[in-house]
Formats: C-alpha cells, structure tokens, sequence
C-alpha cells in the first residue's frame, strides 16, 4: 500500500497527469497537421499520451492501410520509434510513449514518421 501511495505522490507533485495531457495534445496537434500532406493518415484522436492514427487507403472508404502500416511501423523502429498497430482492422498506429516522452521527443517523431511516409506520398 505504501508503494502505491508514493506513486500517486509522485505523479500529483512533479504533475505527471498535466505534462500527460499537454504533451498529447501538442503530439496530436503535429500528426493532424501531417494528415494534410499525406492522405493515408484518415484521422488522429486519442487523449493524453495515448493516441492513434489511423491509416486508410482512402478517406471515403475507410479502407484498411495493410499490410503498409507494418512497414511503417518497421521503418519507425529503425528510426528509434516503437510502435504498434491497434483496432480490429489493425490499421491504427498506436502510439503510446513512456511518461518522460516531451514535446521535444514528440516533434522529433513527426519528422521521422513524415520521412517514413514519403514512399506513400
């Protein structure tokens, strides 16, 4: 009980919840503005450091990007990246960062996923 007690002071007094948040939002912020240049990306939503994007072959379809989203997500790794796939048709991009995962970091993984996405551009 003690230990679950530290780790709740520790996200309420370095304001873990709010970095969570503002971080997201600022990463949701540069993969909605990807999804101008790059139709593949069909929507972007999630809530604080948990997010997708979901990738579709065309945006009035939905239609599925696979297998293409397992080459992103290989390339990604390459990249330093870790990402996974999610939903029940496996096309989202699920990205979901350790705690310590800045703005800076979030900026630096839209440049790589942009280079990434070129080859579908």
């Amino acid at each position: 009980m003690m230990t679950g007690l530290a780790v709740l002071n520790v996200i309420k007094n370095e304001n873990l919840q709010m970095h969570a948040l503002e971080t997201g939002n600022y990463l949701m912020g540069l993969l909605r503005g990807l999804m101008e240049k790059f139709p593949v990306i069909g929507d972007v939503r999630g809530y604080g450091l948990f997010i997708g994007a979901e990738m579709v072959r065309d945006r009035k379809t939905k239609e599925p990007f696979v297998p293409e989203i397992d080459e992103i997500i290989e390339r990604m790794k390459n990249r330093g990246f870790l990402l996974s796939t999610d939903g029940p048709l496996h096309n989202v991009l699920k990205i979901k960062p350790p705690m310590v995962f800045d703005k800076k970091n979030a900026l630096d993984l839209v440049r790589n996923l942009e280079e990434v996405l070129q080859k579908w551009n």
